[in-house]
């Protein structure tokens, strides 16, 4: 292909129109990929959500089996925070799951069993404890025994835990 205009001097870079079509096609892959990420996002936030409340659920048996004390787990929905404490008040871990956190949930993600439970010297629980965390495409459940198994389940099913 000759690119030499009638004056004989050679053609560089790229047309408008070219540069046009350029953007607008990247503008139109980055508007379709932008419902895609934002859904995975998403999931990593609840999943690592779940990682973190197990993790602290595990921690309460550890606090406990240390102290030979018994320990409360609550967790405050208008904070969106996980306490465990000691009965008389201490506080010996806190971990915060609100919009302003990594994780980015509302009170409406998370559904609760129970907010409160205690764990005694043993290493047994009051009773058993089931948080469903779910955001639009992605639910995870974290179950703990009274034993102190914490399981992570990939669906909000509440029969089934694989």
């Amino acid at each position: 292909m000759d690119t030499t205009r009638s004056t004989g001097t050679r053609r560089r870079g790229f047309t408008l129109l070219e540069l046009i079509i350029v953007v607008t096609m990247m503008g139109a892959l980055a508007a379709l990929s932008l419902g895609k990420s934002s859904t995975i996002l998403a999931g990593w936030r609840v999943t690592r959500a779940a990682q973190a409340f197990s993790e602290e659920l595990q921690q309460a048996f550890a606090i406990v089996g240390r102290n030979r004390r018994p320990v409360v787990i609550e967790f405050k929905t208008d904070s969106m925070t996980l306490y465990i404490r000691g009965r008389t008040g201490t506080v010996y871990r806190r971990r915060h799951f609100g919009k302003d956190s990594e994780y980015h949930l509302l009170s409406t993600d998370m559904d609760f069993s129970r907010l409160t439970l205690e764990v005694y010297p043993p290493g047994l629980a009051a009773d058993s404890l089931s948080v469903v965390m779910a955001r639009p495409g992605t639910s995870r459940r974290v179950r703990m025994l009274r034993g102190g198994l914490v399981q992570i389940c990939s669906s909000g099913a509440k029969n089934k835990c694989d």
